[in-house]
Formats: C-alpha cells, sequence, structure tokens
C-alpha cells in the first residue's frame, strides 16, 4: 500500500512540475464560476452547474468545485450516499482506512443524511495553471475511485 501511495504521490508531483514548465501562471484573482466553466468546456468536461461560488461538472465522476471567498483555494468534493443498516463503527473504519491509504482525498462522515464527502483543496496562492487544475481534478476522480475500493466487501458504498 505504501508503494500506491508514493506512486499517486509521484505521479500528482510529475504533473505538477510539467504543467507549471510548460504554462504561465495564472492568478487567483481571475478565478470565477464563468472563468472555470470557460476552462472545463475547452477541457471537453461537462459543466452541469454554474453559481457565483462553485461549478458542477459531469466527467468520470461528479465533482463540486467551490471557490474559496478567498480565492486562496479551490475546493474539489463529491458525496456519496452510505448503504442502510450499517453501523457506524463499520463506516468509520473504512474512513479511517481511506484517510490513511488515499492521500489525495480525505473522507467526511455526514451521519444525518447518511453520506461521504470527499474533499481536497487546489491552493492557488502564487499562481496556478489551468491545466495542473484539469489535471487535478482528474486525479482527485481516480483517488476517489481508490477510495471507493476500500470497501473491499462492499457494505459502505
Amino acid at each position: 500500500m505504501k508503494t500506491l501511495q508514493k506512486l499517486l504521490f509521484l505521479l500528482l508531483f510529475s504533473i505538477t512540475t510539467q504543467s507549471f514548465a510548460q504554462e504561465k501562471l495564472m492568478s487567483p484573482e481571475d478565478v470565477t464560476s464563468s472563468s472555470l466553466e470557460q476552462l472545463f468546456k475547452s477541457a471537453y468536461i461537462k459543466v452541469t452547474e454554474v453559481k457565483d461560488s462553485y461549478l458542477k461538472i459531469e466527467d468520470a465522476r461528479t465533482v463540486y468545485l467551490d471557490i474559496d471567498n478567498k480565492k486562496r483555494f479551490i475546493g474539489l468534493n463529491t458525496v456519496y450516499n452510505l448503504q442502510d443498516n450499517v453501523s457506524k463503527s463499520e463506516i468509520l473504519d473504512i474512513f479511517n482506512t481511506i484517510n490513511k491509504e488515499v492521500l489525495m482525498v480525505k473522507c467526511y462522515y455526514n451521519e444525518s443524511s447518511n453520506t461521504v464527502s470527499f474533499f481536497y483543496h487546489f491552493w492557488m496562492d502564487g499562481g496556478y495553471s489551468t491545466k495542473t487544475l484539469v489535471s487535478t481534478v482528474k486525479l482527485f476522480q481516480q483517488a476517489v475511485s481508490l477510495a471507493l475500493t476500500k470497501d473491499v466487501e462492499n457494505k459502505i458504498f
């Protein structure tokens, strides 16, 4: 499992460094939901909802991109319903495993709605490249897929 974590880190690192080397840096002040909409449409990713502070895209998974009001980061998140009649301890055991073994995402349990939210913060301080953002969204979706496989017995998701 440590090897998988290292590979995920190296993949993210190589994508990030390659993107910064090939593109100019974009300013966080320029981030708006409409600019993100254009970016993802040009990357052939379906945009299904645009609001002032967030964007919803449909690619391999449904992902919400929340723009921090101070424009420090873009929060990537997706939500899944959990199966009924699973104990809280079983849910928390799987979530602890995910939080330890899947480096890119953190999962949070919402007991009242019986859902899990997977999060990642794409930090924009100092600038970012559009290619890096799109690559990060793709990698986030893969990390969520990996997280879902941690429920080996398919009892939770």
